[in-house]
């Protein structure tokens, strides 16, 4: 089992909820629980990350990721970018001629 930390659990939420969605519909496309996504978009929320919006026609309520939230959003592909170019610098970048040895 894959261990996802706080930021890549928030990142997927965020990035779910872009276009507006249901609570059920980013419990399942982030691959959370019920007791995960209730915690989740209430820090969001509570952040101004995320904003909630009542569906009147259907009765439902949508959550969809504000301007912080995508600037987050930025945030955290950016930091994904750098930890993996920082990391083929620790590592080296191989060329052809790495190969030639194989």
């Amino acid at each position: 089992m894959n261990y996802r930390s706080t930021t890549d659990i928030i990142a997927m939420i965020l990035f779910t909820a872009i276009n507006g969605e249901r609570k059920s519909s980013i419990m399942s496309k982030a691959h959370l629980n019920y007791r995960q996504i209730k915690k989740y978009i209430k820090i969001l929320v509570l952040n101004d990350l995320v904003v909630e919006k009542n569906n009147l026609s259907e009765g439902s309520k949508t959550y969809h990721t504000t301007e912080k939230g995508k600037n987050y959003l930025e945030m955290y592909e950016e930091s994904k970018a750098y930890n993996l170019t920082s990391n083929m610098y620790v590592f080296g970048k191989r060329t052809t001629d790495d190969f030639s040895s194989l």
